[in-house]
């Protein structure tokens, strides 16, 4: 079995944006192929960010209709582009076969951030905790003590800390949710809890017929960071409140 190779995975920062809206086609008509702007019906945007009716730049979203099912558009500019509803967002890619209905479904998914590897990596460790219980000195039963975090710790290119004009978000903003990633939303399902994000290793297989493999980390938080100008690296050492990651192949 051959191992698996960084240069053919990918790992990727999530948010956890979620949400919904519909085509409006009266006002401009009904979006086609090729299409990089669509209207949305008045208050029918309903995300689950701090303003529910502003859509982030940078969001990402599939479309009723599209005959690509697992095409995926990324928010490049919205109307109005500071505040106040989302009633007309600019997307790329363009819009690909289909068939588009007024009144039709958008479903936005979480922003994301991919990390550059060759350079970076991910690493992590399940951690159990067993009490022993002994029977007159002898050992003799084994009972699952307390549930333990997860230890992860990535490590990302070093260009710059923060993101500047017209740059891909920085891992740095992405855990933090500031700068370009100001308008993230944490991955955690607690909106009181400290802002976690998600991260996802995607490997490909490039030979034979093994299937590739995604592993979901979910809600992390780093402890620490450290800055190495020497390797370039930006090293994010911290803990996912889960058990577990999930593995699923396909």
């Amino acid at each position: 079995m051959a191992r698996i190779e960084l240069r053919d995975a990918t790992i990727t920062i999530k948010d956890g944006l979620s949400g919904v809206a519909t085509i409006d086609g009266v006002s401009t008509g009904i979006p086609v192929t090729t299409d990089t702007s669509i209207e949305l019906t008045t208050s029918s945007v309903v995300l689950n960010t701090t303003v529910t009716d502003l859509v982030p730049v940078g969001a990402r979203f599939t479309i009723a209709g599209e005959t690509d099912a697992t095409q995926v558009h990324t928010v490049t500019a919205r109307t109005p582009a500071s505040s106040g509803e989302t009633t007309e967002i600019n997307f790329t890619p363009a819009l690909g076969a289909g068939t588009y209905a007024d009144g039709g479904a958008v479903t936005f998914l979480p922003q994301q951030v991919e990390v550059k590897l060759g350079d970076g990596n991910l690493t992590w460790s399940v951690n159990k905790e067993y009490e022993y219980l002994l029977d007159r000195g002898n050992l003799d039963t084994v009972r699952e003590g307390d549930q333990q975090p997860m230890d992860v710790t990535l490590d990302s290119v070093y260009e710059n800390i923060t993101t500047g004009t017209s740059e891909t978000i920085s891992p740095y903003d992405a855990m933090n949710g500031v700068g370009e990633a100001s308008e993230w939303v944490s991955a955690s399902s607690d909106p009181c809890e400290p802002y976690a994000v998600d991260l996802e290793v995607s490997h490909v297989q490039t030979c034979g017929t093994a299937q590739d493999e995604t592993t979901l980390i979910e809600d992390f938080r780093y402890d620490t960071l450290e800055v190495d100008l020497s390797a370039a690296t930006l090293s994010f050492t911290g803990r996912s409140n889960t058990v577990a990651p999930t593995t699923t192949r396909s």
